[in-house]
């Protein structure tokens, strides 16, 4: 999604500022990670609850909607 709304992702309002932020929609749940400069993810939230994502492994499972 190039621009994610509030209507789509209501968990953004509560938000505060990112250096950069990537939302999707698949299959009804939404993904956003939140990142704190151009490496590194600040925050990863699944259909608005955080989820801890500290490797490459546990972002992919939260992709694939495995269980972390």
């Amino acid at each position: 999604m190039l621009n994610p709304g509030v209507a789509d992702f209501p968990e953004l309002a509560a938000r505060g500022q990112a250096w950069g932020r990537n939302a999707y929609l698949r299959d009804g749940r939404r993904l956003v990670m939140e990142w704190s400069d151009m490496v590194t993810l600040a925050a990863v939230l699944l259909d608005g609850l955080p989820r801890p994502v500290s490797t490459e492994i546990e972002l992919a499972a939260v992709i694939r909607g495995d269980r972390v």
